[in-house]
């Protein structure tokens, strides 16, 4: 890897929210210890019940992480993106993956090896950053339990669209478009459903007038009436 890579990388990881609270030193030995790996879309990885012997930090790109099903379906719990990390719990715990992991899209991860890894989880402000990240997994896995045994398709496909449109909603004449290329497949996948039951609550939608399609895309006409169907009420415009 180039220096003018890396000094790049480092400067694109720098700049995300989850390494506010890191010092230029702690945040330097992070990087010094690290290497870059690209991966194309739906390369894997890490498999479950790998051995884990590095960290990775998302640059760009996407990874799903997932398990599969008894009936031998994928079930994608978790969509990381940028400045997300791969590994941490694995190591910490001195265990194998949990989940297998794919990357969706091209992605660029940053592999921190395990000595080095190890080297700076001795330091606090590592050791901080690390429980936030143990947090926000916690947190997104609590999601997707409450999602499974509470909430009904209808429900779960409420929000995901909801997250899509937060994270790549762009506003139009007619409504907020998904300006990112889902498949109904991908859809199911991420909230445990079949295609043929996304695609007939895609369709009922349509017909009610709550979403559209835009050249492929996604167009959602009546965001207030989706949002309240994702249960996470509505007061957002």
């Amino acid at each position: 890897m180039t220096s003018n890579l890396i000094s790049k990388i480092s400067s694109d990881i720098r700049h995300s929210a989850w390494f506010d609270d890191l010092d230029d030193d702690t945040y330097s030995r992070l990087v010094s210890g690290s290497a870059s790996r690209l991966y194309r879309d739906g390369q894997t990885l890490f498999f479950s019940g790998q051995a884990c012997d590095a960290l990775s930090i998302i640059v760009s790109g996407c990874v799903h992480l997932y398990f599969i099903s008894v009936d031998g379906h994928e079930v994608i719990f978790a969509e990381l993106g940028a400045g997300d990390v791969l590994g941490d719990v694995e190591l910490t715990l001195g265990c194998t993956h949990f989940a297998n992991a794919v990357a969706a899209g091209e992605t660029r991860v940053m592999v921190v090896r395990r000595s080095a890894f190890s080297e700076i989880t001795r330091m606090p402000q590592m050791s901080a950053f690390l429980m936030k990240t143990f947090a926000r997994k916690l947190r997104k896995t609590m999601a997707f339990a409450e999602g499974m045994a509470l909430h009904t398709l209808q429900t779960r496909l409420a929000r995901l669209l909801v997250d899509l449109a937060r994270l790549h909603g762009r506003s139009t004449a007619e409504g907020l478009l998904i300006d990112r290329a889902i498949s109904q497949e991908r859809m199911g996948q991420l909230i445990n459903a079949s295609r043929p039951r996304v695609n007939a609550q895609l369709q009922a939608w349509k017909g009610d007038g709550v979403l559209g399609m835009r050249r492929g895309r996604l167009i959602i006409l009546d965001y207030r009436s989706l949002k309240i169907m994702s249960r996470e009420g509505a007061t957002d415009n």
